[in-house]
């Protein structure tokens, strides 16, 4: 499995200046992929670092895509008017839209990203991608299995907190008689509570992917607004016994040099030192 982040960013892009430099990490909102198998690709959440990515398998010639989405926030979905491969017909695109508890009915992701696309909103209206597009659901407590020959990638998901509803995705691929695995919880708050659904599903998974968007200080004036700081996501690794951590989500307002000292910060606080702890880079590629 290779996991890479073409997007790193939360809440709205943050392209690098002489002010807030963010050439280190990206200014890109979150869009991840999966590689899985031989060569299937997982596209996980819609933010703005989807643009890039979609010139890179535009090139590459690809044309089946999955995506898995975590919520329908703007920044987990900006991308999606400028994914090039939409525009080809002889594009399959399936996209899994989360069934989040509490929620209305109809496809929240379908209706997001007609509405997105809609006046006075964006000039070229969603039916105008040429691309066979299909809509599907996933819900907590429900696995969704993605199979290819004799590989496959099972994925759970779980409802995290965050204002509107998001869930954490758990992928574990069986491929070539090896197995590994890796959770991405983004816009997630970790409640102080140790009964944490989060905990469960990441339990002994080779990598967690947390939201630390916030630092230490800033956390107290930003309480409740769904998201984390280094500190909570270590302590919800440690208690789910992972194998490495990875955080991302940055607050656009975080520069390289911020980002590095809460780095450097939270390396220093690993206990036990066997932890893997690093900051996501936006161009980064992990194989597992």
């Amino acid at each position: 499995m290779k996991f890479h982040f073409w997007g790193t960013r939360g809440s709205i892009p943050a392209p690098s200046t002489t002010e807030t430099p963010t050439h280190a990490f990206g200014g890109d909102t979150t869009c991840v992929s999966v590689l899985w198998g031989q060569n299937n690709l997982l596209v996980v959440d819609g933010g703005s670092g989807l643009r890039q990515a979609g010139m890179v398998w535009n090139r590459e010639g690809r044309k089946n895509f999955t995506f898995l989405f975590t919520h329908a926030h703007w920044d987990h979905i900006q991308g999606v008017p400028f994914f090039l491969p939409g525009f080809r017909d002889d594009v399959t695109i399936d996209i899994y839209s989360p069934r989040l508890p509490g929620a209305h009915a109809g496809n929240l992701m379908e209706r997001a990203l007609h509405a997105q696309q809609s006046e006075p909103f964006f000039p070229a209206g969603f039916p105008q991608l040429r691309a066979k597009i299909s809509f599907h659901e996933i819900q907590p407590g429900h696995d969704l299995i993605l199979r290819q020959g004799s590989d496959s990638l099972q994925i759970q998901s779980v409802a995290v907190p965050h204002p509107g509803g998001c869930l954490a995705y758990r992928m574990d691929e069986s491929a070539g008689g090896k197995k590994s695995s890796l959770v991405f919880a983004t816009d997630n708050e970790p409640p102080e509570s140790s009964d944490n659904p989060l905990t469960q599903l990441a339990h002994q998974v080779d990598l967690l992917i947390c939201d630390g968007q916030y630092s230490e200080e800033e956390y107290p004036s930003r309480r409740g607004w769904g998201h984390g700081t280094p500190e909570l996501c270590l302590k919800e690794a440690i208690s789910a016994k992972v194998r490495r951590l990875l955080l991302t989500h940055f607050d656009p307002t975080h520069s390289d040099t911020t980002l590095f000292q809460m780095e450097e910060k939270i390396r220093r606080a690993v206990r036990p030192p066997s932890l893997n702890v690093a900051f996501a880079r936006q161009g980064q590629t992990l194989e597992l």
